[in-house]
C-alpha cells in the first residue's frame, strides 16, 4: 500500500486520518557516519532543530551545546518551510507548505515519511497523544502520536480556530474566536466550551505550566482556564488593545507561571502570574523591528529580534536590558522555545543557533559542525535602552526630515519617547519605566539615566490626591522605584520619571521619560476563604471570609443543583432566597474588583431546609390519609388521620406529585403535598390539609421557610 492510499481525506474535519504503513525509511548520519539499523543514544536534555537550508533536522545536546546526531529530511521536504513538534520519543517533522507529516524515531535516528495533511493544518503532539487542528474548517482530530492512526471520533469547531495547545492531562485547548469561547477536546469528546471573551474578539493561547491561558487582545483581559473549572480573568493594561491585527505576542507554550507578552507597535512588555493574577507591564524602548513572540526563563525574558538575527534579553527582576545575544545574520527567521528548562532559539536557513540555561549562560551552536562553535562574535549587537548603543545591524534608520523612526532608543524623542530636544551634554532619559499594581498602591520604577551632573528623580503626572514615596530619589540610590498610594480601582494612571540635573551654566534643568503604560492601585484578589452554606427559612445563606491579601470589592456567588444561578454582593454573606429545594449544592464564591476576578472557592454540600410545626385543617369528620409516596390516589398508606383539625404535624417540606382530584369538591383538587410527620408517623398529605398556605390557594409550593422536598 502505497503512502498516498494510506492518506486518506476526511470529508468533516479537512484533515487526514494518517496510517504510517508504507514508509519511506532514510538513513541517518552521526558525526557524518550512519548505519540505518544501529541505535543511537542521544542527550536527554536536548532538542531537535532544523537545519532546511542543508536539508537536514539536527540534535543538539543541552548541556554541552553540541550537535549528536542528524538526519536527512525526505527529499520532498528540503528546502521547505518545516517546524518539528516534538515531545520525549514524539518527533514530527511538518513541511508547512505542502503539508507532509513525517515522524522521526529517535533511537534508530530514522525518518519515516508520509502523505500530506494539506497546508496549514496544525499538528501538535504530547505524551503519546497529537492532535490535528484545521484552523480554516474548523476540524479537530485526535491521533496516536506513533503510528498517526485516528483515536475517537473527529469534532467540529466554528472556524477560524486560532493557535491550538495541549494542557498537562493531554488535552487540546483550542480558541475558537467567532464565539468568543475556548473549548477543549479529547478521545473524540468537546468539553463544555468557556466563554473567555465576546464574539469575535482577538484571542491567542498559551499553555502555562500545563494551565491554558487564552488572551484577549481586543478586551485587554486574560482568563486562566483550569480543567476542574476553576478560572481566572485579570484586567490587563489597556495598551494591549493597541497591539492591532493578529494581537499580542505570546509564546505558545510557557515553561512556568509566568506568560510574557508584547505589544507590537508600542513596545509594551507584560508579565503575568498566571497563579496570583498578578502582573507588570513596562514600556520598553526598542527599534521598529520584527519580533517574534517573547519568551521566559527565569526572571529574563527573550524577545527573538528577526531584523537583528538576535535575542533581545530584558532582566524582568532588574527592569533592565541585558547585552543582546547574536542567533544568526540580521533578516533570519528565528525559532525560539523552552525545552528540558533550556531556551533555544535557532536559525533554520543558517548554521547559527543557542542554547540558554536558567542563569542566562549562552553557547552557541553550529548546526553545520559536529563541533562546539565557540569564541567570541564578531559583530556587536547595541543593548536597547541605554542610550549611547549604536545602531542594531539591519534597523530603519532616520534622515533628517524623513519622519521615519529615530536611530537610537533611549534618547528623547525615540519610539514613546518625551519628544524634548536633547540639550548637549544632558544625561539620557530615564528608560524601562515599569509598574506593576498592589492592594490600593502602584509601583513606578526605572533604568537610571547615564550622564553626569546627574541631582535626582522625581515622579510626574502625579494627579492630586495620590502620594509618590518617596518624594525624590537621589543620583547615587540603590533603589529606582516610587511607590505611589491613593486612587480608584476604576481608573487606570499613567507616570513619567524626570530626571535632575545641571547644564554647563549650573542652571536646573529636567529631562522627562516617556509615559509608561496604564496602570490601575489593585492587584487581583485571592481565593475567599471558609466558604460554608446553609438552609434557613429564609432561603439558602451563603458566608465566607474576605480573601487572605485583600483587594476585593465585590463577591460573585455561583450555586448549581436542584436550582442554579449567580448573584454579586459587596459584604462576605448573603441568604439565596431562590434557594429552597432539598438536595447536593455545589457553590463558588469569586472575589472581584475592576482589575479582577479571582480564582474563586468552590464547596459542596447537601441542604435540607429547616422543619417547622404546623396545625391540620380541612379534616373535620373526614379522614386524611397520610402515605408513602406523593400520590393522593395509589400510593401505599402510612397512617390515617380522623376528625383531628387543630392537631399539630412537624413539617418537612413540600413537593409536587400525582394529579388529585377530590370526589366531591374540584376546588380540592391539584397536585401539592407536604411531607409531615404526626404521632411518629412520616409521609406526605395533600397540602390542603395543613396550614401552611396563606394565599389562599393551596396548590402551589410555599417556598421559604418551607423547602421544596427535591428529588
Amino acid at each position: 500500500m502505497g503512502a498516498g492510499a494510506v492518506f486518506g481525506r476526511d470529508r468533516l474535519t479537512g484533515q487526514i486520518a494518517v496510517g504510517l504503513v508504507g514508509v519511506l525509511v532514510v538513513a541517518a548520519v552521526v558525526y557524518g557516519v550512519g548505519v540505518a539499523s544501529a541505535k543511537y543514544d542521544l542527550a536527554d536534555v536536548g532538542a531537535w532543530l532544523s537545519a532546511r537550508t542543508k536539508g537536514l533536522v539536527v540534535h543538539v545536546n543541552g548541556l554541552a551545546g553540541k550537535v549528536d546526531g542528524k538526519a536527512p529530511l525526505p527529499a520532498e521536504t528540503r528546502g521547505k518551510r518545516i517546524k518539528v513538534v516534538q515531545d520525549g520519543t514524539t518527533v514530527l517533522i511538518i513541511d508547512e507548505e505542502t503539508g507532509v507529516v513525517s515522524r522521526l524515531d529517535p533511537s534508530q535516528l530514522k525518518i519515516v515519511a508520509g502523505g500530506s495533511l494539506g497546508a496549514g493544518i496544525q499538528v501538535l503532539a504530547q505524551d503519546g497523544r497529537a492532535y490535528t487542528v484545521d484552523s480554516v474548517n474548523g476540524g479537530v482530530r485526535q491521533l496516536d502520536a506513533l503510528t498517526l492512526r485516528p483515536v475517537g471520533e473527529p469534532a467540529r469547531l466554528a472556524p477560524v480556530l486560532g493557535q491550538a495547545g495541549i494542557g498537562e492531562r493531554g488535552e487540546l485547548w483550542v480558541p475558537v474566536a467567532a464565539n468568543g469561547q475556548v473549548a477543549g477536546f479529547r478521545d473524540g469528546r468537546l468539553r463544555e466550551p468557556v466563554d473567555v471573551g465576546e464574539p469575535g474578539d482577538d484571542l491567542a493561547l498559551t499553555i502555562a505550566a500545563g494551565t491554558p491561558v487564552v488572551l484577549d487582545s481586543s478586551a485587554a483581559t486574560a482568563t486562566v482556564v483550569d480543567p476542574s473549572g476553576t478560572r481566572l480573568t485579570v484586567a490587563l493594561p489597556s495598551s494591549v488593545r493597541e497591539a492591532g491585527r493578529g494581537g499580542v505576542l505570546a509564546p505558545a507554550i510557557a515553561d512556568g507561571k509566568i506568560v510574557p507578552m508584547l505589544v507590537p507597535g508600542t513596545g509594551s512588555l507584560v508579565t503575568l502570574d498566571t497563579v496570583t493574577g498578578r502582573f507588570s507591564s513596562a514600556r520598553l524602548q526598542m527599534p521598529e523591528h520584527r519580533y517574534r513572540a517573547p519568551q521566559i526563563l527565569g526572571t529574563k525574558v527573550y524577545i527573538p529580534d528577526e531584523t537583528a538575527g538576535a535575542l533581545i534579553v530584558y532582566d524582568s527582576a532588574a527592569g533592565r536590558f541585558e547585552k543582546p545575544i547574536t542567533v544568526s545574520r540580521p533578516k533570519s527567521p528565528l525559532e525560539v522555545f523552552v525545552k528540558d528548562g533550556l531556551l533555544w532559539a535557532n536559525a533554520p536557513d543558517g548554521p547559527g543557533a543557542v542554547v540558554i540555561d536558567r542563569q542566562g549562560q549562552a553557547k552557541a551552536v553550529d548546526k553545520y559542525s559536529e563541533n562546539v562553535a565557540g569564541g567570541p562574535r564578531r559583530r556587536r549587537l547595541p543593548t536597547p535602552g541605554t542610550g549611547g548603543a549604536p545602531p542594531v545591524p539591519g534597523a530603519p534608520t532616520r534622515r533628517e526630515g524623513d519622519g521615519q523612526n529615530p536611530a537610537q532608543p533611549g534618547q528623547p524623542g525615540a519610539p514613546g519617547g518625551s519628544g524634548q530636544p536633547q540639550v548637549p551634554g544632558a544625561p539620557t532619559v530615564p528608560s524601562n519605566v515599569t509598574v506593576a499594581p498592589g492592594d490600593g498602591t502602584m509601583q513606578i520604577s526605572f533604568q537610571p539615566s547615564q550622564g553626569e551632573r546627574i541631582t535626582g528623580y522625581t515622579l510626574k503626572d502625579l494627579p492630586a490626591g495620590l502620594t509618590a514615596t518617596p518624594a525624590a530619589i537621589g543620583p547615587d540610590a540603590a533603589q529606582h522605584a516610587f511607590t505611589v498610594t491613593g486612587g480608584d480601582c476604576g481608573q487606570e494612571y499613567r507616570f513619567r520619571v524626570a530626571v535632575q540635573y545641571t547644564d554647563a551654566q549650573g542652571a536646573a534643568q529636567e529631562l522627562l521619560s516617556p509615559a509608561s503604560d496604564p496602570v490601575r492601585p489593585c492587584v487581583t484578589p485571592g481565593a475567599p476563604t471558609n466558604v460554608a452554606a446553609k438552609a434557613t427559612s429564609s432561603g439558602t445563606q451563603v458566608s465566607w471570609g474576605a480573601p487572605a491579601g485583600g483587594g476585593a470589592s465585590q463577591y460573585k456567588v455561583e450555586w448549581d443543583g436542584p436550582a442554579t444561578g449567580s448573584k454579586v454582593v459587596t459584604g462576605t454573606s448573603t441568604t439565596l432566597t431562590d434557594v429552597w429545594t432539598n438536595g447536593s449544592y455545589t457553590f463558588r464564591v469569586t472575589a472581584m474588583n475592576e482589575a479582577a476576578a479571582g480564582s474563586g472557592t468552590t464547596i459542596q454540600t447537601q441542604l435540607a431546609g429547616p422543619e417547622s410545626t404546623h396545625k391540620v385543617i380541612m379534616n373535620e369528620n373526614s379522614p386524611g390519609y397520610i402515605r408513602a409516596t406523593p400520590d393522593g390516589h395509589g400510593g401505599s398508606l402510612v397512617a390515617e388521620m380522623y376528625d383531628n383539625n387543630g392537631d399539630s404535624v412537624t413539617v418537612h417540606c413540600q413537593v409536587k406529585g400525582t394529579d388529585y382530584t377530590h370526589p366531591s369538591d374540584k376546588n380540592y383538587s391539584g397536585n401539592t403535598y407536604t411531607k409531615i410527620t404526626w404521632q411518629g408517623n412520616t409521609g406526605y398529605i395533600l397540602n390542603y390539609l395543613v396550614d401552611t398556605y396563606t394565599s389562599g390557594n393551596w396548590d402551589v409550593l410555599a417556598g421559604p421557610p418551607i423547602w421544596e422536598c427535591g428529588g
